[in-house]
């Protein structure tokens, strides 16, 4: 049977969906298409009922730290259980080396109809129950926002398609810790993931420059230039200001402003210590908790975006009013509305810049994405503050991380001096 004739289906829901079935089922009642597609399975595979159990309590496992994490074990253990089932046709527990390497040839160079060129959700609500999304697929490439392609261009780069290092390593990882938790669990006999890694002639030892996705001062200085333009015009955009004031300015991700089920951002999370220096504390990955300096520089768009909301002075620790707004409704926000913010805010520069004859800045800035803000204020603020203060500041387990992306100095000497380099002999 040819490598495009097995139509992959999603076997896991979202994370709110999946945390709200009970420890104990197994299948969701409104979500009947998974047990009619494992059930279907289970009669040509035997054992496939049994992977799925023990993924699902994997899945429980781990989904207990937060969505992030849950989505990234999620997505590899989901494209593994498909590939076991539906290639090799095997249970994952009688996989041998020969076929785990397989598998790894396979997520390197996977089939056409497995990809996508957008992350479609993979379930729909309809008529009160989940439904497969018939556009969803286990791989998805990245486009840049500044690409817009045909169908003839998309199908070449569907053939072009290589999985990333960066993508790989997560496969990697992610299937050593699911199969020492089956160990574990007294499922699976063992763990060879380890060796074919070591093995494997898809992982490159990577000694390169690393260039750090962030905007350029001009860049910036129109996304806030315009930014400010718009919250004068319109005091809703109060609250875009100060999104990108948060996220550029003391170095968060887009996570660490949202609404997440273990923590809603507030404004209490601003404090003042006994010598007068104002912080924030975050709640970042790994459930770690840190508090971040906050500079003069950021006060006057904190004050103004308090101003909009109805509150006075500096945050007091006892205030419980979410730090974003929803214009309607109650609560805070989750990280794909403050996307959504951000990128009118992108839009908004893209044009300015445009019109004003910056055609080149503009188009790169059509690839931003939030997170950019996050390396824009640390890239620019790296040389004039100490490694430790940024690593703490940035919540890097170790300055080794926050050396390693952002400090670009030897680079930049080594660029220097490859520069007068000659052809000719002396």
């Amino acid at each position: 049977m040819t490598t495009d004739a097995f139509n992959a289906e999603p076997l896991f829901d979202s994370h709110r969906h999946f945390q709200q079935m009970h420890r104990n089922q197994l299948f969701s009642d409104e979500n009947q298409s998974v047990k009619t597609f494992v059930d279907n399975i289970n009669q040509t595979v035997n054992g496939a009922l049994e992977d799925y159990r023990y993924t699902k309590e994997f899945l429980q496992s781990k989904g207990r730290r937060n969505e992030a994490t849950y989505n990234l074990f999620r997505s590899e253990t989901e494209k593994f259980l498909l590939w076991s089932w539906l290639y090799a046709e095997k249970s994952i527990v009688t996989l041998k080396r020969r076929d785990l390497e397989t598998y790894i040839d396979f997520v390197h160079k996977p089939p056409l109809n497995w990809i996508s060129s957008y992350v479609y959700r993979r379930f729909e609500d309809i008529n009160g129950y989940r439904q497969v999304n018939p556009d969803w697929r286990p791989f998805t490439i990245k486009i840049p926002k500044s690409q817009r392609l045909d169908d003839i261009d998309f199908n070449s780069k569907k053939r072009n398609y290589q999985c990333s290092q960066d993508a790989m390593k997560a496969t990697f990882s992610v299937l050593n810790v699911f199969y020492d938790y089956l160990v574990t669990e007294d499922y699976a006999f063992g763990n060879a993931i380890a060796s074919v890694k070591k093995d494997s002639p898809y992982l490159i030892k990577d000694a390169s420059v690393i260039e750090v996705k962030r905007l350029s001062s001009l860049q910036w200085d129109y996304i806030l230039e315009s930014t400010q333009n718009l919250a004068d015009a319109d005091e809703n955009h109060e609250r875009t200001l100060f999104i990108i004031a948060c996220l550029k300015t003391l170095y968060l991700r887009i996570s660490e402003l949202s609404e997440r089920p273990v923590w809603s951002p507030v404004m209490g999370n601003f404090w003042t210590d006994k010598d007068k220096n104002h912080w924030f504390k975050v709640f970042g990955k790994g459930n770690k908790q840190r508090d971040v300096s906050v500079p003069d520089s950021f006060l006057p768009y904190l004050n103004r975006y308090r101003q909009y909301r109805g509150l006075s002075g500096y945050p007091l620790s006892s205030e419980t009013d979410p730090l974003i707004n929803k214009l309607k409704g109650f609560g805070g926000m989750t990280s794909r509305q403050l996307r959504r913010i951000v990128q009118q805010a992108f839009d908004n520069a893209f044009e300015k810049m445009t019109q004003e004859g910056f055609d080149h800045e503009a188009q790169t800035l059509k690839e931003a994405t939030t997170h950019w803000l996050r390396h824009t204020g640390a890239s620019m603020d790296i040389s004039s503050r100490p490694l430790k203060h940024m690593a703490d500041e940035l919540g890097h387990a170790s300055m080794g991380t926050t050396d390693r992306v952002y400090v670009q100095s030897d680079h930049l000497e080594r660029a220097k001096s490859g520069k007068k380099r000659s052809i000719e002999s002396n």
